[in-house]
């Protein structure tokens, strides 16, 4: 008898675990948004020789395709492979990253990417990735109204 109680013990004690463990690990519903963007490159020096080791990289955010004041920069060092390639997180320097504001208003936006000691590259247009897109519609359920869908 004591051992029977001692199992069901130990079994509700398992089992109040996996609940509390359950409730307490985030979900895909509330995971919070990092505010990075991963972006890829290439560097290379005046005559087109691709930059390698580690080099300071200013990374500035614009409405405009060319002139316009940058609406957030951010200077990073990033090491290059032997062909120049690099990858990035934008707004990793900080612990607020890139700041949601910047994208607010639905406009394009373009980055500008600037070597240490050289001028500005032409600048990137950044774009979309599936899922943001489907962010576009939230007063739709499935594309219908959410007014649709009542009984």
């Amino acid at each position: 008898m004591l051992r029977t109680k001692l199992c069901l013990s130990i079994y509700v004690l398992l089992i109040c675990l996996v609940v509390s463990a359950q409730q307490a690990a985030p979900t895909a519903a509330n995971a919070v948004v990092p505010p990075v963007i991963k972006f890829s490159g290439v560097l290379s020096d005046m005559n087109r020789k691709a930059l390698t080791g580690t080099v300071g990289v200013t990374f500035s955010l614009y409405k405009e395709a060319q002139g316009g004041a940058a609406l957030w920069v951010e200077t990073q060092n990033v090491t290059p492979d032997k062909t120049g390639h690099y990858t990035a997180m934008l707004g990793s320097t900080t612990s607020q990253g890139l700041p949601s504001e910047a994208f607010a208003s639905g406009e394009a936006r373009r980055l500008g990417v600037q070597v240490q000691g050289q001028a500005e590259q032409t600048r990137t247009l950044l774009m979309s990735v599936p899922y943001a897109l489907k962010a576009l519609d939230p007063e739709t359920v499935g594309g219908k109204p959410a007014a649709g869908w009542a009984a």
